[in-house]
This record gives structure tokens, C-alpha cells and sequence, in this order.
């Protein structure tokens, strides 16, 4: 880590001048910062990790180019999870995954759920985070491959690359999955639909 990294980490309004200025340091420290979760983040709605990927990184440049109009670090983020949700929408829509399922995802084409920045942030920001704060403190294999799955990853890849047998992955799988079920109390829509995308991989 650079003497201005060190600057950043400690120093929020200092990170926030820089990033206005065009500091493109500045930009590489909020991209680190931020970008697992907004890959996380859009794969609770797309599962294709290429195209997680593809809409966290758009998402990213919009930051970029809009920001000499943002005053605090809860303002990037709930720009960044807006924008990616928008983004997920638009992919959800060019891939027509809404027709039989718009009942499951009306709530996404809804420009009143996440109006509010910072209810943006409660909902999402704390959820995500807590999620990934627990995948971390799982048992090293466990946590190894739920990261894995996270990335994109099916059984029968993770046993080849863990140099395990596909009945093992699935044992560790399940077993986090009751991890994180008991982990996650107050869990909602976002948790259940990520426990689930990785129940049927």
C-alpha cells in the first residue's frame, strides 16, 4: 500500500477531495473498496458472473464520470448499488428472463423502492456486507468454496479445482448454507435468493 493509500484509508474527506479532483488513486482505492460487493451484489440477480462483472464495472465508470458531484462515501455507495441494480434490470430485460418470472422481480422494475439513498443503504449495503462477513469466518474449506460459488463457479468446477469429489463439495456446501442460515438472523428477500442460486448449483 502506496503513502497515499495510507492517506485514504485513514482520512475519508481526503480519499473524497482527491476523487473529485480526477485522483486516479483515489478512484483505485474506492474501486477496491467496493468492488466485491457490487459483483456480489449484482450476482443475487444475474447469475452469469461475466455479466456481474460487466454491469459492476459499467457501474464504476458512471462513478467515475459523475464525480466531481459526490460529497460523501454514503452517496458513492449508494450510487454504485443503484446503478448496478439498474444495470441488472436492463440485463434481465435483454435476456426476456421477465416474462413468466415478473411477479418474482416486479419489485426490480419498481422506481420506488430504492428512491431513497440511504434506505438503499440499510437494505443492501449492511445485508451484503454481513454475508460476506460471514462466508469469511466459516470453516477454511467451507469459506473456500462459497467463495468459489460466489465467483460464478458449479459443483463439478470447484471439485476439480479443490481436488475433491463433487459429494464432498456438496456436503461442504450444505453444511455452510445451515451456517448461514443460522449466521443471518432477520434475513430477507437478497439472502434467501443467494442461499437458494447456491442450494441448486
Amino acid at each position: 500500500m502506496t503513502a497515499q493509500q495510507d492517506l485514504f484509508e485513514g482520512d475519508e474527506d481526503y480519499l473524497l477531495s482527491e476523487f473529485r479532483k480526477g485522483n486516479p488513486e483515489a478512484m483505485k482505492h474506492i474501486f477496491l473498496l467496493f468492488w466485491k460487493i457490487q459483483v456480489f451484489f449484482a450476482r443475487t440477480y444475474v447469475p452469469e458472473s461475466e455479466i456481474a462483472e460487466e454491469v459492476a464495472s459499467d457501474a464504476f465508470l458512471k462513478l467515475w464520470n459523475k464525480r466531481e458531484g459526490f460529497s460523501s462515501m454514503a452517496a458513492i455507495r449508494s450510487f454504485l448499488y443503484i446503478t448496478t441494480r439498474n444495470g441488472c434490470v436492463d440485463q434481465l430485460r435483454k435476456a426476456k428472463r421477465l416474462r413468466q418470472n415478473n411477479k418474482d422481480y416486479r419489485y426490480l422494475e419498481s422506481d420506488e423502492v430504492f428512491d431513497d439513498p440511504m434506505e438503499m443503504e440499510v437494505i443492501n449495503t449492511e445485508l451484503l456486507e454481513k454475508m460476506l462477513q460471514a462466508i469469511d469466518i466459516l470453516p477454511n474449506q467451507y469459506k473456500k468454496v462459497m467463495h468459489l460459488i460466489a465467483s460464478g463457479m458449479g459443483t463439478d468446477e470447484i471439485a476439480e479445482k479443490m481436488n475433491l469429489s463433487p459429494k464432498i463439495i456438496r456436503n461442504y456446501k450444505a453444511r455452510a448454507i445451515m451456517m448461514l442460515k443460522k449466521d443471518l438472523e432477520g434475513r430477507n428477500f437478497l439472502v434467501i435468493l443467494f442461499l437458494l442460486s447456491v442450494a441448486l448449483r
